[in-house]
């Protein structure tokens, strides 16, 4: 009867190495992504958990405008005003709105010294309070668990309007417990400090704490968090949290701005901050304003009284010659000496001013020196000129000098008194508030969609990185060569991994497979079925020197596949004509009747113990000539039966009965019972997961037979080429020629001892 015969050839593989490399990656990165995505599902949980319970944080900012000091005073002092002082710069009244002075006033103005906020349970109380709507039947919420009463669960709170403590005790949170018909008590340390009743000032003598309690809305046993801060502490900490920046390059606008977990309160100290500069800004225009007018002050009575004096002086000297008169010569000669003593004494008084805030040498005081050597200058050539007049007229220009004098200073003087009074009631300073601070809805921080992303993202990325460390600390041996190499066992073959043998063991396992499930029977030409078949060819020459024809499967650790590699190995031996039998004796996790659609029970542990026979645990399958024993019962004693004198007898007359005798046996690292079993066996292989045992592991394996008197011939690779194994596998070519040759099969299922 006419067959085929299928040759497998090796391909070199033509891809380049970085082809291989990214290969490789995505290969293990698409093993590993059950891995990626669980690590990714806990961050973006966690990532969710802190949207959820992170405080919420608000932002609260106000505009101030710092304008061009050109006040009403510099227009009624004229050059005067330039001794008062200019403009801060930007900068200066940045650290002037940070200053302890303006921040002070504001933790005064809202006593910020006093903390005082609901206790809140661990992680969940903050987030659930902050959900929570009052309504006037139920103004607070009820806890979660009655015993938690003394927990804030939405709708508490407290206002004080006076804490006073001693030393000791600032800086150190209190309890105050909400107690019936408004009452309270304050604890530390478990010892009570003071009991009291709201809306009421209480004092302790023996505590030293003073308190004040406004309002409180709280269900009995509800428990508050009190602290008395250092009011330094307290303008410290505010001025690191306050910003002030300029908007715009040498635009002259600021901008406050403060972040809180309180909007209202949030609010109110940027407008208190804001106010309180302003209000700074006027009284300090004001205050100059004052200094001057007080200056002139001083300086008017004394004018006053030397004009009267010179008036006087002069009337006297009109009497005593009789009415004298200024000739026109002389009145101009006049004109031009009280113009220049006018100067002359204007110049000494704005560098007596000015010497009170400069040194001799400022260029503002060299100047006004200059102005006066040219004043006096021409002062002496009036005065050569008054010599030249008569004695009479000399003494007349002189009298009547001092009046013009005298009444000129005054007159200015006076004006200028006048006119700072007016500014002084008028003063509006340079600072404008363009936008106060409004109460903000929504919070600023956190921000939920992007704490979302960054979770999603940073999940993946942590998932890889585990994926990629796992990978590089796991020392699983790829490569049969470093087995040939390391320990001297020859590999007998090196299985591919299947996609199609991986659906079936699922569909096994969610109990909805149907039709065959060996791969030899489904994929009869895959690569996965042409290496059993190679092994068939190894195994042929390989048992020319064993005792026997009884093959036993094992190996370190579960999960290697040793009952799909014993099946579908049992197929391919039938399909050449050979009677099979495969024994299931992994009496503790045994699955071979999975792949033949068989039961459990009745098994070799039934015929071991005498509870079942031959015929009975016997099974046919639906590929000729080949027969399974499944593990029957599973017996509480594994090991201890697979010693039983029986176990001898049945492999013995298995051997004589069929061609081959296949046992799928539990791992060697887990229990002995492969040790125990191996005796029997002419031929043991171990079934090797590719990159997943390390060589240290497979060492073990090999001394704990070894040291059982069981010989181990080789080894088999499965799942050689699986993603994320590694760089190991192989790549297949294939070349069908058609062959004659004949063998009789046999045309009946049953057991050859039935």
């Amino acid at each position: 009867m006419g067959g085929n015969y299928v040759q497998q050839t090796p391909v070199m593989d033509a891809a380049g190495d970085d082809e291989i490399d990214l290969r490789e990656l995505l290969g293990i990165v698409l093993a590993g992504w059950p891995l990626i995505a669980i690590t990714a599902a806990v961050v973006i949980a966690l990532g969710v958990l802190y949207a959820w319970a992170a405080p919420r944080i608000y932002s609260a900012d106000a505009l101030i405008q710092v304008e061009q000091d050109s006040s009403a005073m510099d227009a009624a002092l004229g050059d005067m005003s330039d001794l008062l002082g200019k403009e801060s710069p930007v900068t200066a009244e940045v650290e002037l709105l940070k200053s302890r002075m303006i921040v002070g006033q504001v933790v005064d103005d809202l006593r910020l010294t006093i903390h005082a906020e609901p206790s809140y349970f661990p992680v969940i109380g903050r987030p659930l309070a902050r959900r929570y709507v009052p309504t006037p039947d139920a103004p607070v919420s009820e806890p979660l668990i009655g015993g938690l009463r003394r927990f804030a669960w939405g709708g508490e709170s407290i206002g004080i309007t006076a804490l006073e403590v001693p030393r000791s005790l600032i800086g150190k949170s209190l309890i105050l417990q909400a107690l019936m018909d408004q009452t309270f008590r304050i604890f530390y340390d478990g010892n009570v400090l003071l009991q009291g009743k709201v809306g009421e000032r209480v004092q302790s003598a023996d505590s030293g704490l003073t308190v004040f309690v406004q309002s409180l809305v709280a269900a009995p046993g509800t428990e508050f968090e009190l602290r008395r801060d250092e009011r330094i502490t307290t303008i410290s900490g505010l001025t690191q949290q306050l910003k002030v920046v300029e908007k715009g390059k040498d635009s002259g606008i600021l901008s406050v701005s403060l972040e809180g977990r309180d909007p209202d309160l949030t609010r109110d100290i940027v407008n208190h901050q804001v106010n309180a500069y302003q209000r700074q800004n006027v009284e300090r225009k004001s205050a100059e304003a004052e200094q001057t007018l007080e200056f002139l002050n001083n300086q008017l009575p004394n004018l006053r009284a030397d004009v009267e004096s010179s008036e006087a002086a002069l009337n006297n000297y009109r009497l005593k010659q009789g009415s004298a008169d200024l000739s026109m010569e002389t009145q101009l000669v006049l004109q031009q000496s009280v113009e220049l003593e006018t100067s002359r004494v204007s110049l000494e008084q704005k560098r007596e001013e000015a010497l009170q805030r400069f040194t001799a040498s400022h260029p503002m005081i060299q100047a006004i020196d200059r102005q006066l050597a040219q004043v006096r200058d021409e002062q002496s050539s009036i005065t050569n000129q008054v010599k030249k007049l008569p004695e009479t007229q000399q003494e007349l220009l002189r009298l009547s000098r001092d009046v013009e004098v005298n009444t000129t200073l005054y007159t200015q003087l006076l004006n200028s008194a006048q006119e700072l009074q007016v500014v002084k009631a008028g003063t509006v300073g340079n600072v404008r508030i363009v936008d106060h601070a409004l109460t903000a809805i929504e919070p600023t921080k956190p921000k939920v969609a992007l704490v979302l992303a960054l979770s999603g993202v940073l999940g993946l990325f942590l998932g890889l990185v585990v994926v990629f460390v796992r990978r590089a600390l796991h020392s699983g041996v790829d490569d049969p060569a470093a087995v040939e190499n390391g320990l001297g066992l020859p590999t007998y073959c090196a299985i591919p991994y299947s996609q199609l043998q991986q659906r079936i063991n699922r569909m096994i396992k969610r109990g909805r497979a149907v039709g065959s499930r060996l791969l030899a029977t489904t994929d009869p030409n895959g690569t996965t079925i042409e290496a059993l078949r190679s092994l068939r060819t190894a195994l042929h020459f390989g048992q020319i020197e064993a005792k026997n024809n009884i093959v036993m499967l094992t190996g370190p650790s579960p999960g290697l596949g040793k009952s799909f590699v014993a099946s579908n190995l049992g197929a391919v031996l039938a399909t050449s004509g050979k009677r099979i039998v495969v024994v299931d004796l992994d009496l503790r996790r045994g699955r071979l009747h999975e792949y033949f659609s068989g039961d459990r029970a009745p098994g070799i542990s039934d015929l071991i113990a005498g509870s079942a026979s031959l015929t009975d645990v016997l099974n046919p399958t639906s590929v000729d000539n080949l027969h399974f024993i499944p593990t029957g019962t599973i017996p509480p004693n594994p090991a201890e039966l697979l010693l039983s004198d029986k176990l001898g007898e049945l492999l013995a007359f298995l051997s004589s009965k069929y061609d081959t005798v296949i046992i799928d046996t539990p791992p060697v690292l887990a229990v002995t019972d492969a040790a125990v079993v191996g005796r029997f066996a002419g031929t043991t292989l171990l079934v090797l997961k590719a990159g997943e045992h390390p060589l240290r592991a497979i060492d073990d394996t090999v001394k704990r037979l070894l040291s059982a008197g069981v010989a181990v011939r080789g080894t088999i690779f499965n799942q050689v080429g699986r993603q994320g194994q590694g760089r190991y596998g192989y790549k297949y070519g294939y070349s069908y020629g058609y062959y004659n040759y004949d063998y009789k099969p046999k045309a009946s299922k049953k057991s050859p001892a039935a």
